[in-house]
């Protein structure tokens, strides 16, 4: 039987490090957090180190946006101080609403995953924010939720990123395409029954979304 710890990420939704190692002590099982841009802006790189020597691997939740260059430049910088075991950037940064991405577009992609793989962390985008309901993408894209997670997926594939952020809904579509097999997929928005969605909008429970 697989171990489900290897399958949990434990969004470190907490003020300050104190905080965050008071959580951890409660939580000895847990293998992976999630540590957000807005903490390491109020708490520095430091936290970082402090996981490490605890053996806790972190996902750099980053979300970073930006031209390609810049981008290649900001992913060395936190590869080199966090050394996380993940770090993320915004898939739709690179895009627009069309099937069709520039070279350009496809490049920053391919150097924030090549910079990731040269210091052995895995490079991850989002695709769609799950606090975006249905209607919003629709909107926005001129498309449905699914197809515009797909349209990423396919770019992600190509620029040889290991992981993807999208929400458990589209989990079902996507593994059923042999061509995303290898993409492993990060899903926010795993809420038990009856409980309340927060600022998710696109949620599944932690058996639907496992099972699917």
């Amino acid at each position: 039987m697989s171990d489900p710890y290897e399958q949990i990420i434990w969004s470190a939704d907490v003020l300050d490090v104190p905080a965050l190692l008071e959580w951890l002590d409660q939580l000895p099982l847990l293998r992976y957090i999630k540590i957000d841009r807005a903490f390491v802006d109020a708490n520095g790189w430091s936290v970082f180190a402090e996981l490490e020597e605890r053996g806790i691997e972190v996902f750099d939740d980053a979300k970073i946006i930006e031209i390609p260059s810049k981008l290649e430049q900001i992913a060395q910088t936190h590869c080199q101080k966090a050394r996380p075991w993940m770090l993320n950037c915004m898939a739709g940064g690179l895009s627009n609403a069309n099937y069709e991405l520039s070279s350009k577009d496809l490049d920053g992609l391919k150097r924030f995953a090549d910079t990731c793989h040269t210091h052995s962390v895995n490079p991850c985008a989002v695709s769609v924010l799950t606090s975006k309901s249905p209607e919003v993408v629709l909107d926005e894209f001129s498309r449905e939720v699914s197809d515009q997670v797909l349209f990423y997926a396919e770019q992600l594939v190509l620029a040889e990123f290991t992981h993807m952020v999208c929400s458990p809904l589209e989990a079902k579509v996507l593994r059923q395409n042999h061509l995303f097999d290898g993409l492993k997929l990060v899903t926010p928005g795993v809420r038990p029954a009856a409980t309340d969605k927060g600022d998710q909008s696109r949620v599944a429970t932690p058996s639907g979304a496992i099972q699917d």
